[in-house]
């Protein structure tokens, strides 16, 4: 599965004026591990209003997202709901919690 398209739309959401307003000053690192592609993906967030995205990995990200590709496509599809996805696990997520909490206005 392709899952760089469902990437970018996390990207795409940084141009939307609400997206930029709840994350003012989110300047982070969030890096997708793919368990079954074992592709590794960076989106570069900076000041909420702005992201890239690149097919590489860091170090020390500011946040881990480690998932099957057919999850994170679901969840994004709306048709897994990514809490009970997180609770099963499926979604493994590292990072200070206030930051897990804005990652989802760009997954949901």
């Amino acid at each position: 599965m392709d899952i760089q398209p469902y990437l970018q739309k996390m990207v795409d959401r940084f141009a939307n004026p609400g997206v930029q307003a709840a994350l003012k000053g989110f300047t982070k690192t969030l890096q997708f591990k793919f368990t079954d592609t074992n592709e590794i993906w960076l989106i570069r967030a900076v000041d909420g209003k702005e992201a890239t995205l690149a097919q590489e990995a860091v170090e020390k990200p500011d946040i881990l997202v480690t998932v099957a590709t057919d999850i994170l496509a679901g969840v994004m599809d709306k048709k897994i709901n990514g809490t009970t996805a997180y609770m099963q696990r499926k979604i493994q997520v590292k990072g200070a919690m206030e930051d897990l909490m804005k990652l989802q206005k760009l997954m949901l």
